[in-house]
Parts: structure tokens; C-alpha cells; sequence
């Protein structure tokens, strides 16, 4: 939907309630409503959401005027914590003042932690929030150049998703898949994920397995190596695929590094190691 932006395009949301979700992000977040449409069917294949064709969806843009999150509506999907499901777990967003931003927000939204600077760098101030839907979201400030990162600042009271963070059982293969798919190796190092440790009831000092991949536009994904039981398979709410539109990548390459490939006409649906959704657009 957004053309000129790389890296993170936009990214889907799977809504019981179609119209909660708009209201709460247009009344609380400063988003706009961008268009009303329904799911057509080459867009159901890209996302891997074929028995939702037809569905009621909603564009929501940015202050800037990008659309930047779609919503789709599925009555029947289950909301619940994405913690404790491996795939995707959160949506980095970021912000102009994290501050402000986060005391204001009220039901359906659920401040998870209060706004501090994290581990990694002062400099990098963020808030949890869970969702009307189910989605998680990390609001972030970036208040200051972080290297070896190259990360985004913004004014605006909100930007864009910047980072897709996931959780995985095995941060070795998904790093590898990513890497294939983004064309850099990224980070890898352990550090405490405190929105973990509190649904997990560990600890706040707690540690985690990470790796952190760049991609184009000042993006990159988080993934977080967690021990979870299997959870049977269901019609999950919340955050559900990221478009990402980055430099072509053969599919022989995506499956060897353990990606599922489906090609949809000039579009790409993969299914990386842990159940994560990807939609590629070239």
C-alpha cells in the first residue's frame, strides 16, 4: 500500500472487532483513517488468509499521512497474549515522546510497563502496550544516534512500525533465515526483556537469547529465543504478517535458509522458522 517506503512497508492486524480497533487508534494514537475496503483475493493468497477473502479491512495512515497498518476483521479469531506463542510477538513503533504518548493512553489499551530507557542504550526510550486485538506494541523514542544501529528519530507523535519483533525456540536458525532474506548477519548477544520476564513471571533481571538483523529504510527485526509449549493451531487476533519490500532474493535461497516460499504473482508469502508471516513485495 505504501510504494515509496522500504524496509517495513506496513503491517497486518487480524481484528475480531474491526471498528474497536479503528476507533482506538484514530482516537488514542493519532491515526487517520485511510480507506475502507475488503480482502480480494490475490491480497487473502499474499497473506495466507484465503478463508477471509471478502473480509471488511481498514487502512489506517500515520500523522505524515502513510498508511502504515491494515486491519482485517475476522470475527472468529481468538485474542490472547502473543507471548506465549512463538512467531511474531510485537510491533516496534516509534515515536515523538514517548512520555506524553503512553500517560494518556486508556481502555481498550493496557500500558504493560511504564515508559523507561532500556538496557541497550539511554537513549532509546519505550513503553509496552497491549491492544484492543491482542497486539503487542513497543512505542519507542529514539532520542539519539545508537551505533552500530542505524536507527530513526521522528517528531511526529507517531511514525511507522521500524522493527518486527518475534520470539523463536531457535535464535540460531531464525537468525540464518533472516539474514538470507535481509542480506546481513545482524547481532547476536543476550540481554533482559522485561515485558518477557513479567507475562512469564520470572525475575526482571532475566535474560534472553537475541538477534537483531538490519534491513533497508532504517529497519530491522528482534528475534528473542523463548521456551514455550506447543500451542495448538488457531484463528489468532492480533499482529499477523509484515510487508516488507526489499532488494530480490532468489526462493532457492529463502527455502535453503528455512523459509517457506509461495509466490503470488509479483509477491512473495513466506513462512519463516517460528510461524512468522511474512507478505514480500518486490
Amino acid at each position: 500500500m505504501n510504494a515509496s517506503r522500504q524496509g517495513i512497508a506496513h503491517a497486518t492486524l487480524i481484528a475480531p472487532d474491526l471498528e474497536q480497533v479503528v476507533a482506538a487508534y484514530t482516537t488514542q494514537l493519532a491515526m487517520r483513517l485511510h480507506e475502507r475496503s475488503t480482502l480480494t483475493t490475490d491480497d487473502a493468497a499474499a497473506l495466507d488468509l484465503q478463508h477471509l477473502t471478502g473480509a471488511p479491512l481498514a487502512w489506517l495512515a500515520n500523522p505524515l499521512g502513510e498508511p502504515v497498518l491494515r486491519i482485517i476483521e475476522d470475527p472468529q479469531a481468538v485474542v490472547g497474549e502473543p507471548m506465549f506463542r512463538h512467531g511474531w510477538l510485537s510491533l516496534e513503533v516509534l515515536v515523538g515522546d514517548i512520555d506524553t504518548l503512553a500517560a494518556g493512553l486508556q481502555a481498550p489499551f493496557k500500558v504493560l510497563g511504564a515508559a523507561a530507557n532500556l538496557e541497550l542504550s539511554d537513549a532509546i526510550r519505550a513503553a509496552q502496550v497491549l491492544g484492543p486485538c491482542g497486539e503487542l506494541l513497543y512505542l519507542t523514542q529514539i532520542k539519539a544516534p545508537v551505533p552500530p544501529f542505524d536507527l530513526p528519530m521522528t517528531d511526529a507523535t507517531l511514525a511507522s512500525t521500524f522493527i518486527g519483533v518475534m520470539t523463536t525456540h531457535d535464535r540460531e536458525a531464525s537468525q540464518r533465515a533472516w539474514s538470507a532474506l535481509l542480506g546481513a548477519k545482524g547481532w547476536a548477544f543476550d540481554t533482559k526483556i522485561t515485558v518477557l520476564n513479567r507475562a512469564y513471571g520470572k525475575p526482571l533481571e532475566g535474560r534472553y537469547p537475541v538477534a537483531v538483523v538490519p534491513m533497508a529504510g532504517q529497519c530491522m527485526v528482534e528475534i528473542d529465543q523463548v521456551e514455550l509449549p506447543r500451542v495448538e493451531t488457531t484463528r489468532h487476533a492480533g499482529q499477523h504478517s509484515l510487508c516488507l519490500r526489499l532488494p530480490a532474493v532468489d526462493d532457492a535461497t529463502l527455502r535453503d535458509a528455512g523459509w517457506q516460499v509461495t509466490a503470488i504473482g509479483n509477491r512473495r508469502s513466506l513462512r519463516g522458522p517460528a510461524g512468522e508471516h511474512v507478505e514480500l513485495s518486490r
